[in-house]
């Protein structure tokens, strides 16, 4: 069993992958806005001269964040197929820095649910 997480920061293949997952039969997965270490140290000020390099490109593109996708795959198969297809997405894209994946084992999963009470 494996956790995919993907960090998205083309934000317009979003609905595209989200479409693949339902697609491939992905039971559910999680988005929460997400920003990363240079954009975030772009917003402090002083430390934006800092950044040169392929973080300044990544910066100059306007990008106003990033998603983080992620989602527990049990069959090791599924796994290789999502991250096949998400790339199949992305591929023709002519930008720098469209995102990344990795996967995380999981050695188990703990629904939680509230104690019935009777009264």
């Amino acid at each position: 069993m494996q956790a995919l997480f993907i960090v998205l920061n083309d934000l317009s293949y979003l609905e595209q992958i989200l479409s693949k997952f339902l697609d491939l039969q992905v039971r559910g997965a999680t988005i929460i806005d997400s920003q990363g270490m240079a954009s975030a140290m772009m917003n402090s000020e002083g430390l934006n001269m800092l950044l040169t390099g392929p973080f300044q490109r990544t910066l100059d593109n306007d990008q106003k964040g990033s998603k983080t996708i992620f989602s527990v795959i049990p069959e090791p198969d599924k796994v290789e197929e999502v991250v096949s297809e998400v790339r199949k997405i992305v591929e023709k894209s002519k930008k720098q820095v469209i995102g990344f994946m990795f996967t995380v084992p999981v050695s188990g999963i703990y629904p939680m649910k509230p104690k019935f009470i009777e009264k």
